[in-house]
């Protein structure tokens, strides 16, 4: 008697049946699209990266009355929603830059498990 698997589980499987047909020029051409994604996506978060500094004193210079502490315009800089909202920003763009380095790695081990299971059939097909 088997044991039916969590609802959890089987709401979060994968269905490997598509990938199951896919043959090694497909594997290398899905790789190679989700690659350039990913490499956009990463690039486009590497930006908002280095523009946290840069938005950070834009907003220090426009709230800025001469007469706070550094302390205290920094911290009312962090709560600002203009700021609030591009590190928002900056969290989906790398969320979705490791998300897409997922798809590609995955591609990448699908193509390279797809090769040897080739191999080791003919292989097998030499010792027939």
């Amino acid at each position: 008697m088997t044991k039916e698997p969590p609802a959890e589980i089987k709401k979060n499987a994968v269905d490997t049946s598509a990938s199951d047909k896919l043959g090694l020029e497909e594997i290398v051409h899905l790789a190679n699209k989700v690659g350039m994604e990913y490499v956009n996506a990463k690039k486009d978060a590497e930006r908002l990266e280095l523009l946290k500094a840069t938005v950070r004193a834009r907003i220090m210079i426009r709230i800025d009355d001469s007469s706070m502490s550094e302390t205290k315009l920094k911290r009312l800089t962090d709560v600002d929603a203009e700021y609030v909202d591009f590190l928002e920003k900056l969290s989906n763009a790398k969320a979705e830059s490791e998300r897409l380095r997922i798809r590609y790695e995955s591609y990448k081990n699908l193509f390279d498990a797809k090769r040897s299971l080739l191999s080791y059939q003919k292989a097998e097909m030499k010792l027939i």
